[in-house]
């Protein structure tokens, strides 16, 4: 004599998958809380055409679709400023809204403050080599703020 019928057996082992797969997952984006941002802004990510480009036009589009065409851009884009971001002095969400940059990556460049060049972003944990040369030509290390105790 069985106490469930074989329907209700297979739920129940669908309703305990489902929550092992979402442990799962919690215990992976803990971690690699970095990859897990990266993942999830992937399609949100920007590009960042440089000035007179032929792609300044429609920036962000896959693939290079309704390039040069401002009329033909669908979507909302972000305004893309002319004036770098400070390094020094730029806020964690500034830095967040760098391509590249998610909430923990933007808190170690915070902690690694002062930078007397862009090249010494190299030393904070997680950027990688690939993001350092997208925010390049975004960046300045001007001046290091003063620190508040």
């Amino acid at each position: 004599m069985m106490l469930y019928t074989r329907q209700q057996l297979l739920v129940v082992l669908l309703v305990v998958g489902a929550a092992g797969a979402g442990l799962a997952v919690d215990h992976w984006r803990r971690a690699y809380p970095d990859l897990a941002e990266r993942l999830e802004s992937a399609d949100r990510a920007w590009t960042v055409p440089a000035a007179g480009s032929a792609a300044a036009g429609c920036a962000g589009h896959a693939g290079g679709r309704n390039v040069g065409d401002p009329t033909r851009c669908r979507g909302s884009f972000p305004a893309v400023s002319t004036e770098r971001v400070d390094v020094n002095r730029a806020t964690e969400g500034e830095l967040k809204g760098l391509p590249g940059i998610g909430p923990a990556l933007a808190s170690r460049i915070v902690a690694a403050r002062p930078f007397a060049h862009v090249e010494e972003l190299r030393r904070v944990r997680g950027l990688r080599r690939t993001t350092l040369e997208q925010l390049r030509p975004l960046v300045t290390a001007g001046t290091p703020a003063l620190r508040r105790e």
